[in-house]
């Protein structure tokens, strides 16, 4: 809806004269201009004006001197009182006449507190309609809802090469004004000529809770098993605050930082002699660094990067570095299916005996999103 100041409201007028003197309805101003067009409605201070040559026109209430009405309409006085009837303009005695059933009935356009259609809601239902479904959607808003996400990809080669690999996520998030939180899973097997060349597991939780629009608190939980890494069972806490940096609708970008706990055990290994050992568990204070972004290039086309940085107590040298970019996009018309496709690494300075620094994932994995 257009809002105009006192000179394009003379230029309105001035435009609607020139054109026709026949429109339905007359807004005349204190300045003694006049609009034409259809009264839509009358009140809170504004009248709303539907114009054929400068369109919706929204004009102070403080401006109208009197308004006239080819057709019947509601009329709301500041007494309480209601009249029905078509508005007329006298301008020799400077007043609104609203012609009910019982005559016409003089009207100090002052005196007017809204007007509108007959047969329509008035001002004060629309506005209480408006306060309901405001009050409705904060309600919402502070209950919150909760989606489901669901991704899988599936690659299988036979012949030269026996190749097979299935990886799955499925993630359930609550979110409310206030705060956030998820829970997810995630596997990763492959085969390779038939030996098993990926196993990994990992299950986890975050939550979020902010303190002003932009400052939050956060805790999180993990817990991943990886028999490639050698690792039997990792858990890794962590209790923190962030900043959201930019946060829009479409646009987000989020840094944290915090400390918590990581334990490892490791799966035993043979020895040149055959004789099986095990490293020894690992127990130690960490640091929890990381950064969220997301951004939607187009309504269909996201992208999303996280990047975590754990350096240990222990040594400047022992840390873990985790990393998750990926593109999204819808397939077809559909709102829920999707194809995501993307890259994971894992960095590990100091790993488990025999186990390589660097996981490297690649995926490209069908998306379901509901809520």
């Amino acid at each position: 809806m257009k809002r105009y100041s006192a000179t394009a409201v003379l230029l309105a007028a001035g435009l609607t004269l020139i054109a026709s003197t026949s429109v339905a309805d007359t807004v005349t101003l204190t300045d003694g201009s006049r609009l034409l067009g259809k009264i839509v409605r009358m009140g809170d201070g504004k009248l709303i004006l539907e114009t054929k040559f400068a369109g919706t026109l929204e004009i102070e209430s403080s401006l109208v001197a009197s308004v006239a009405t080819d057709q019947p309409v509601n009329v709301g006085m500041d007494t309480g009182d209601r009249l029905v009837g078509p508005v007329k303009w006298q301008p020799s005695v400077k007043r609104a006449v609203v012609q009910t059933q019982m005559g016409g009935i003089p009207v100090d356009v002052k005196r007017i507190d809204a007007i509108w259609p007959k047969g329509a809601k008035s001002p004060e239902t629309l506005a209480m309609e408006e306060q309901v479904a405001q009050a409705r959607k904060d309600a919402e808003a502070a209950r919150g809802k909760w989606s489901l996400s669901m991704e899988a990809g599936l690659l299988y080669q036979e012949g030269n090469n026996k190749v097979f690999t299935a990886r799955g996520r499925i993630e359930a998030r609550h979110k409310t004004d206030h705060d956030l939180l998820k829970l997810y899973a995630i596997g990763h097997y492959g085969e390779d000529h038939r030996q098993r060349n990926v196993a990994e597991a990992i299950a986890g939780a975050y939550y979020e809770y902010l303190f002003t629009e932009r400052l939050f608190g956060y805790g999180s939980v993990e817990m991943e098993y990886d028999e490639f890494e050698n690792l039997e069972f990792r858990l890794s806490t962590a209790l923190g605050a962030g900043y959201y940096w930019i946060k829009k609708e479409h646009h987000e970008l989020k840094t944290r930082g915090g400390i918590g706990f990581l334990h490892e055990t490791y799966l035993p290994q043979e020895d040149a002699d055959g004789n099986e050992f095990r490293d020894d568990p690992t127990n130690t204070a960490q640091a929890d660094l990381g950064l969220d972004y997301r951004i939607d290039f187009t309504p269909w086309l996201r992208f999303t990067h996280s990047m975590t940085y754990y350096p240990t107590f222990d040594s400047v040298r022992d840390y873990r570095l985790v990393s998750d970019s990926a593109f999204i996009f819808p397939i077809g018309d559909s709102d829920v299916w999707k194809f995501k496709l993307g890259a994971r690494y894992q960095y590990k300075a100091i790993p488990a005996n025999g186990a390589e620094r660097l996981d490297q994932t690649y995926y490209a994995n069908i998306l379901l999103e509901l809520e």
